[in-house]
Parts: C-alpha cells; sequence; structure tokens
C-alpha cells in the first residue's frame, strides 16, 4: 500500500452523548475546526440527540456545509428531542437494546415514531460475537418494514465508554456458523454498509466489485474519531490518542509525526496476512482491531480463518 496522506480526515465520526466529559460550551469550538477543517462528513453517536448541545452543533454543521448521519437508540429523550427540518442526511436506529431484550415491538414503534417526524431511518447494529448470529432476522424485519437499508459498522475500542475485550469480537467460527444458515437472498433487496470485507463477502457475494475501489484501511488519513473528552484518534477501533481539539485544530494534529507513524504502519503488510491472494482486496482489514486483539495471529483481521492460497 503506497502512503498518501491527506491534510486533514473527510470522515469523522464523535461521539456526542449527553454523558459527554466536555463542557456544553465547549462542544462548539470541536464542531468549528471539524468546519474549518473541511471535513466532508460527521457522523454523530453515542445517543446525540439526547446531548443538551445537539442543535447547536447541528446549526455550526448545516452553515458549514457538512453532512451529518446521527444514530439513535429509540429512547424517549432522544425521540422527543428529534424534530422535523433538523439538518441531518440519515438517522440509524441502533437496534442492540431491541436485541437484548428480544422485543421486536418496540423496534417497529421507534422506526414509526422517527418516520412521522419526516426521516426514512436506517437500522445499525454493531457486530458482535453474541448479536451476529441474529442479523438474517433483523434483515427480514428491513422487509416487513419496508426498510431500505441496514447498516454494521466497525466495532470501537473507546476505553472511556468500556474496556472492549477480544472475547466481544465476532470470530471466523461464527462467520462459518451464520454462512451454513444463511438464506441465499438474505440480505437481498436491501442496502448494506457493511465495514469489515469478511461479513460483506458472506452478505454479498455477488457484489464484491462494488468494494473495488477499497484502498485499504483510512485510520489516521480519510478517517477519524472524537471521544466523549474532544480528543481525536485515528479511527474509533485504533485507541491511539493524538490530541485534544478544545486544544488543537484538526490540521495541527493530523500534522503530528505520530499520525505519519501510524500510517507507516498500515502501509506495512501484516505479518499474518503474507501469501494470500486477497491481499490486494482486503490489505489487512480492520488494522486497528488486529494490532489491539490478534498480534498472536501476525495482526491480520480478527475475522480473517487464516491466509488465503
Amino acid at each position: 500500500m503506497t502512503l498518501d496522506l491527506l491534510d486533514t480526515p473527510l470522515r469523522v465520526s464523535w461521539r456526542l452523548s449527553p454523558q459527554c466529559s466536555s463542557a456544553v460550551a465547549n462542544l462548539p469550538t470541536i464542531a468549528e475546526r471539524l468546519v474549518e477543517a473541511g471535513v466532508f462528513q460527521v457522523t454523530l453517536e453515542g445517543r446525540p440527540l439526547a446531548h443538551p448541545a445537539v442543535h447547536e452543533v447541528l446549526c455550526i454543521f448545516a452553515a458549514g456545509g457538512l453532512r451529518v448521519d446521527l444514530s439513535c437508540e429509540g429512547t424517549a429523550a432522544e425521540l422527543n428531542s428529534l424534530g422535523s427540518g433538523m439538518p441531518v442526511r440519515q438517522i440509524a436506529l441502533d437496534v442492540a437494546s431491541c436485541l437484548a431484550t428480544d422485543d421486536f415491538t418496540v423496534l417497529s414503534e421507534q422506526l414509526e415514531t422517527i418516520r412521522r417526524k419526516g426521516f426514512d431511518p436506517a437500522l445499525l447494529l454493531v457486530p458482535r460475537h453474541d448479536n451476529v448470529a441474529r442479523i438474517p432476522r433483523l434483515f427480514e424485519f428491513c422487509r416487513v418494514h419496508r426498510v431500505a437499508k441496514f447498516k454494521l459498522p466497525n466495532v470501537g475500542i473507546d476505553v472511556s465508554v468500556k474496556n472492549l475485550s477480544g472475547a466481544e469480537l465476532v470470530t471466523p467460527g461464527d462467520l462459518l456458523r451464520l454462512s451454513r444458515e444463511l438464506p441465499p437472498d438474505a440480505a437481498s433487496g436491501l442496502e448494506l454498509e457493511v465495514h469489515d470485507l469478511f461479513l460483506w463477502e458472506l452478505f454479498c457475494p455477488d457484489c464484491q466489485d462494488s468494494r473495488s475501489e477499497y484502498g485499504g484501511c483510512q485510520a489516521g488519513n480519510s478517517l477519524g474519531y472524537i471521544d466523549a473528552g474532544g480528543n481525536l484518534y485515528p479511527c474509533a477501533s485504533w485507541p491511539e490518542r493524538l490530541g485534544s481539539l478544545l486544544d488543537h485544530s484538526v490540521e495541527a494534529l493530523w500534522a503530528l509525526p505520530a499520525r505519519r507513524r501510524i500510517r507507516e504502519e498500515i502501509a506495512e503488510t501484516p505479518e499474518g496476512c503474507r501469501g494470500c491472494r486477497d491481499l490486494s482486496i482486503c490489505h489487512g482489514g480492520c488494522r486497528g482491531l488486529a494490532r489491539t486483539f490478534n498480534r498472536s495471529h501476525g495482526s491480520r483481521d480478527p475475522l480473517c480463518g487464516g491466509p488465503r492460497r
């Protein structure tokens, strides 16, 4: 992989939760710095609709021309805050809590509440060892309830939220078991946004050409992550703090030697991927999760069962 560095990230995820450790008065500073850096898209996570500063932050982004997506867990505080005409491109309804209670009636009600406010939400699930087998049922829910899009984002490693255990990650064995039970048309008619190549292969076996432009892990290049304290990271899955956006601009943090070192590491082929015929397709997969949880297997993607010969 060549080392082609951007001056600032294009897409940033920001954990804007009600328990945000940054003072409400400081949040416009972070929002304005993202606008000044020319960030193209921001995804707000962590129940942002329940945050007291969300409307001010959204106004700053709208004035700066940023495209905004946000996640919603369907709580009363979030749904009450959601207003028609909010400058939001897409709302993704996180289904994790409904899976925990196995109550899809509540999910249906949340979906209809968001629709009544003028939005057509996607569904979202962060894939984990304990929920990946439930994904086909969620696909069926989408068909029945006319949900057009389903998102399977990367697993974040944000120690300010919780210490993620490697045992929580999806394994190659999980994917093998799922592949044996998955109907061939499980994802038919759905627009999928899937972070991990190995899940993508499972759900979209005939759509590999649509990933042909994928250039590998974008942590610390086109992608960035901001935690609840306003600290900037290369990615939600790469837990190495670059610095605080309360004290520094995005450009200044992206110019640090630490960021370049991260990109140099990503440009190297992981030991566990050497000789794999599909290296040019996945480029080592999710490098943040790999370096954190899979060093014993040569730092290849934790979902990968081994090099393909």
